[in-house]
């Protein structure tokens, strides 16, 4: 991906530390409304653990950050890292894959083709043949979404405190 790419919503263009400020906002915007319904206090968590300016920071330096701009506003964020490098502990999950971490677009500008737009971004920044995400059980709406373009649930991880992860894989070549 070049430096920014035009859209007829916006613009894709790659993450920067400069951006951290705005996945902050964004993830203030998006996480209540889509995970509050499911488990309130994961919201929060989620929140609290995972859309800090410190793990973004860190993100930034492991993972690929794609976003889609509207109007000088970071608008839609997804991102692509290896499992192995993650911040956070999968002790139920093994081998090697590339994950796409975060796919999320903001409430005001959903339904405009962001979130296909930053997922086929992503997909052509996959390195091997295919692409793993995971969703938290109960999120129908993102269940659906992946599975219009071509994902299969694959696995899922119980936590007794928190919501299951779904995995989901899909075939690239």
């Amino acid at each position: 991906m070049g430096d920014t790419r035009p859209l007829a919503t916006g613009t894709l263009r790659r993450g920067t530390v400069e951006d951290i400020a705005s996945f902050v906002e964004l993830g203030r915007a998006v996480v209540p409304p889509t995970y509050g319904p499911i488990d309130a206090a994961y919201a929060q968590r989620m929140l609290d653990e995972w859309w800090t300016p410190e793990v973004f920071a860190t993100s930034l330096e492991r993972n690929v950050h794609v976003v889609a701009e509207r109007d000088g506003q970071v608008v839609a964020l997804a991102n692509l890292g290896r499992l192995t490098r993650s911040y956070r502990d999968f002790p139920d999950v093994t081998g090697e894959r590339e994950v796409m971490w975060k796919l999320y677009v903001h409430p005001d500008h959903q339904g405009l083709g962001l979130g296909s737009r930053l997922l086929a971004e992503i997909e052509t920044l996959v390195e091997g043949d295919e692409l793993w995400l995971e969703v938290v059980d109960g999120n129908d709406r993102a269940v659906g979404f992946y599975e219009a373009h071509g994902f299969a649930e694959v696995e899922r991880s119980a936590d007794p405190h928190w919501p299951d992860d779904l995995w989901f894989r899909k075939a690239l070549r």
